[in-house]
């Protein structure tokens, strides 16, 4: 797809994910062992041929970058085009603070938008957790003669999101905004695919009447002046990540074989390769129900629990229902329970953290217990 261009809001940052996100943007949240929820966006635009992407920063980025690098995971490392960091404000003068919606973004990066080759335009956020079949979608898009397409899911959703009513012949007959539960109609996924022409009409509409957001200011706006958008539905596992039981829950989901079959199989996500030696067993190793990643060593037991890359678990420890990031040592003896571990914990030799299933106690990075 050639005459496609990509964009992803990587500057989404919530409260609610708490310590998860205090280093870092949403975008860049670790998941399943060895992944970072902005992979499951690009690896979707590298299968459907899509190689000319932006990534929308806003703060605390650091860590998207250094994992994104020039792009050349996803075959985006080129030297015209390919994967290209847009950090916050691009525009003087468009802004007085954060960003307060999807608009405000792409005004400041109107100049980039303007700039690109592409006919078209797929608009993503970098906290989707979903392997979307982008092909088939641009496929909807091109043949329906819509103004916009929205790749959508009947998955029920428990955080807040927007929902299309569908017609009888699969286009939006109308939008309900910020809905906390399942209903009505079918949830957004926050995937839409527009030509550049109708993006930029939007975005200088939106910054004549002072307008912020996509959905209830845009899109609104574009239907009731006849503008025509049409469903696709995504039939896998999707959802986004916007806080620490969501964080928590969808990485047990990934226990489940059909789960990550959904996200895995037919399509490759790719990511930052990092290079570690298989994961050590020892002989007293306990390991039921897990993913565990390379570079481990696993001597004591584990359960229902994600493990990523060059964790420690010493003699003794017990570790159920837990996330564990790279590089934390859980000291011998010790007893883990509903715990998210960021990146380099340490913890000490006999201890005892419970959280639980509603509310996992988070360890923040670099801790020391």
């Amino acid at each position: 797809m050639k005459n496609v261009h990509g964009i992803i809001y990587a500057y989404h940052d919530y409260n609610e994910l708490r310590e998860l996100s205090e280093k870092r943007t949403s975008a860049a949240l670790p998941f399943c062992g060895r992944y970072r929820l902005i992979d499951f966006s690009l690896s979707a635009m590298m299968h459907a041929g899509i190689y000319n992407v932006g990534v929308i920063m806003q703060r605390d980025y650091q860590s998207l970058i250094d994992h994104l690098g020039n792009g050349r995971a996803w075959n985006m490392g080129r030297r015209t085009g390919g994967l290209r960091m847009l950090p916050p404000f691009g525009v003087p003068g468009s802004h007085t603070g954060q960003y307060e919606g999807c608009m405000e973004a792409l005004r400041a990066v109107l100049t980039y938008i303007s700039e690109i080759d592409e006919d078209y335009v797929v608009l993503t956020r970098g906290d989707l957790c979903a392997s979307v079949d982008l092909t088939a979608a641009l496929e909807r898009h091109m043949s329906s003669g819509a103004d916009v397409t929205a790749v959508c899911t009947e998955r029920e959703l428990h955080y807040t999101h927007h929902r299309f009513i569908p017609d009888e012949n699969g286009f939006a007959s109308e939008l309900v905004c910020m809905q906390q539960r399942s209903g009505r109609g079918v949830a957004s996924l926050e995937m839409y695919i527009l030509s550049k022409k109708l993006l930029l009409e939007l975005v200088e509409w939106s910054s004549e009447g002072h307008k912020l957001h996509f959905h209830r200011d845009a899109l609104l706006h574009l239907m009731a002046n006849g503008g025509r958008v049409a469903l696709y539905m995504h039939k896998g596992y999707g959802r986004h990540i916007i806080s620490v039981a969501d964080f928590y829950e969808a990485n047990m989901d990934m226990l489940s074989a059909q789960n990550l079959e959904d996200l895995f199989t037919e399509r490759p996500v790719n990511t930052r390769e990092r290079t570690d030696v298989s994961t050590y067993y020892s002989d007293v190793a306990a390991v039921k129900n897990s993913l565990v990643a390379d570079g481990c060593i696993i001597e004591g037991e584990v359960e229902n629990s994600v493990i990523f890359c060059g964790v420690k678990i010493n003699a003794g420890a017990s570790v159920k229902n837990c996330i564990v990031m790279n590089d934390t040592v859980v000291g011998e003896g010790s007893t883990l329970e509903y715990i998210i571990s960021d990146k380099n914990v340490s913890v000490a030799p006999y201890s005892t953290l419970r959280g639980s299933p509603n509310l996992p106690f988070v360890i923040p990075k670099k801790t020391a217990i």
